[in-house]
């Protein structure tokens, strides 16, 4: 168990250390850029990650799978990079000959074409940095997965400071800090791992490349459907709203991601344990407890987010205030992404990949029914309700077809506190006058429903308390 707490703690450094960059990167922008400008900027990166979804292929998925049953994994890094690399410098050459065309889809506007040419230059870059980035996570080399992904963000950083400091004010600022730093990072990044990408003895494998696609396809269409899950309330923002909502939604998201960040420290650290533990037949009561233990922090830090909110606004900045109105749909997204990752093992080993497009289509629904409904009423709060409603049916999907492929385990405790957590949400929407009051109480619910968890891990702290006493 020490080495399981070592590699948690070593894949949490990089996202603990770019959430604190993060939250020095954020009120830098809000404080400098009107929610209008910020709305406009938010489009670029949420196209960046629509395209790149697509791009993978699902071959990076697929990539994690195959780790540890193929002996050559040089070749199997090559082999997996191949086609999403190719895909993307024919998007890259396509944008190069339409850059006025992909101005327009981006900022509604199509005389911004530098910005338009950095975004087919990013497409390429993050393609090589996924999965340089993966094969360093799947070697368990937890340290230096957590130091590169820092370095990234902390160069992102700098690019933000010189520009809003120095050159200027606008929606333009955080287009170009975010595409030069990120291509900054991983320029670097591909030199320290050239090896990777040196061709010398590389050789096309179609029957692994065909292995790949078989498994990685439709997690791709999955994967696509899941991006848009993220993208429809800002999509629907544009369609029905106005540019400072979606500034507002978009700042609100960067909070979220507090909680966005235990999501990818664990899931980088989880993914190649649960394998592991797969292979080596680990009883299910293993799985079990990892999944409330997950349940019950995650629950415990939404709550401590919704309690201390007011926060918020000295964060971002006074014109962004409605920001707390909306947080806590928005929180459920990282929350029961993190949580499903221990429930949808079922899916994943018996390498029924089909089923996530299901798992989407289950949570993509809700979110554009509801969207349609409730965003030309109610702006930005209508985008987050339909956000956090759609997270849970993503949990619940990905559960249920887990359990029918799996041993799986009990969720009723998983679902009394994410109907506690729904209810926190939906009171957060509206102006209460003892809300801090009511989010002490919800919490204090959480931690009652989930005491055997709690009693677990105590017990589980004592025998091996006892355990290194007795060997000392």
């Amino acid at each position: 168990m020490n080495g399981f707490i070592k590699k948690l703690l070593g894949f949490s450094i990089g996202p603990i250390g770019g959430a604190f960059i993060a939250f020095i990167t954020i009120p830098l922008t809000t404080h400098f850029v009107s929610p209008n400008e910020y709305g406009k900027a938010s489009m670029f990166t949420l196209f960046q990650t629509l395209f790149g979804t697509f791009l993978y292929l699902g071959i990076d998925q697929a990539y994690t799978r195959e780790y540890h049953e193929t002996e050559d994994r040089m070749q199997l890094f090559k082999n997996a990079l191949l086609l999403p690399l190719l895909l993307a410098l024919t998007m890259f050459l396509f944008i190069c000959f339409n850059l006025r065309f992909v101005s327009h889809i981006l900022f509604d506007q199509n005389s911004f074409i530098i910005a338009s040419f950095l975004f087919g230059v990013m497409i390429i870059f993050m393609i090589i940095e996924r999965f340089i980035l993966l094969s360093i996570r799947m070697k368990e080399k937890a340290l230096e997965y957590s130091i590169f992904n820092i370095l990234i963000k902390l160069i992102i950083l700098i690019c933000t400071l010189i520009f809003v400091i120095f050159i200027r004010r606008d929606f333009l600022a955080v287009v170009y800090s975010a595409a030069i730093g990120q291509i900054v990072g991983d320029a670097y990044l591909i030199i320290r791992y050239h090896k990777l990408l040196n061709i010398k003895g590389f050789r096309v494998d179609k029957r692994l490349i065909r292995a790949l696609l078989t498994f990685g396809l439709p997690l791709a269409v999955a994967a696509s459907v899941a991006s848009l899950l993220n993208s429809v309330g800002r999509l629907a923002l544009r369609t029905w709203s106005t540019y400072d909502e979606i500034g507002i939604f978009t700042a609100t998201l960067k909070i979220a991601a507090i909680l966005s960040v235990l999501q990818t420290s664990f899931t980088n650290f989880w993914v190649p344990t649960a394998y592991r533990w797969y292979s080596e037949q680990k009883d299910i009561r293993y799985f079990k407890l990892v999944s409330e233990a997950v349940l019950l922090f995650m629950s415990v830090v939404f709550f401590i987010i919704l309690i201390f909110k007011q926060l918020i606004v000295f964060l971002l900045s006074p014109k962004y205030g409605d920001a707390i109105y909306i947080l806590g749909f928005l929180c459920l997204q990282p929350v029961m992404y993190t949580v499903s990752e221990t429930t949808t093992l079922g899916i994943v080993f018996s390498k029924k990949s089909f089923l996530n497009i299901w798992v989407s289509v289950l949570s993509i629904t809700p979110s554009i029914i509801l969207s349609i409904v409730l965003v030309p009423k109610y702006g930005a709060v209508g985008a987050a309700i339909a956000t956090g409603i759609s997270y849970i049916m993503f949990f619940w999907g990905r559960s249920f077809f887990s359990n029918k492929n799996w041993q799986g385990f009990s969720l009723q405790i998983h679902f009394w506190t994410i109907a506690i957590m729904f209810a926190g949400a939906l009171m957060n929407s509206f102006d209460i006058k003892y809300i801090a009051v009511l989010n002490v109480c919800m919490l204090a619910v959480v931690l009652f429903i989930q005491m055997t968890t709690i009693q677990k891990i105590k017990h589980m702290y004592i025998r091996k308390k006892s355990k290194r006493e007795l060997s000392s």
